[in-house]
């Protein structure tokens, strides 16, 4: 009885939850050291998705989702993304890192990894 009753109360919450969609030309920033990895190549973040949505198990996902450190940065307290592209229905996005302190400027992000940074409201003209 509990149960049946915590399902239908839930309910709602899970049939109505919406993924959020962000809109190009949207900046985003990081408020603390967080676990948002950009990568430099699109190919290494379709990998990562790939093998994140068939549940690979850990030798299959290595094999199939090992990516070089090197093409990867992780986002910093204070780093400001601009979202420049969509890819697969809005799973992965490219960005541009707006710092100066980095050589590259141009990442993909997978976008559940987005959550973890706080949007950037526009200033009012």
């Amino acid at each position: 009885m509990k149960t049946t009753l915590f399902l239908f109360l839930i309910s709602p919450f899970i049939l109505f939850a919406d993924e959020i969609q962000y809109d190009i030309g949207s900046e985003l920033e990081s408020n603390r050291i967080s676990t948002v990895v950009l990568f430099h190549y699109r190919t290494d973040a379709f990998r990562l998705e790939t093998a994140t949505n068939f549940n690979l198990d850990g030798n299959d996902f290595i094999r199939h989702a090992s990516i070089d450190v090197r093409d990867m940065y992780k986002a910093r307290k204070g780093d400001i993304i601009r979202l420049e592209e969509s890819y697969r229905e809005g799973k992965i996005y490219r960005v541009e890192l707006l710092s100066d302190k980095v050589r590259r400027k141009k990442y993909f992000v997978l976008s559940k990894d987005l959550k973890q940074l706080s949007l950037i409201l526009p200033e009012p003209s």
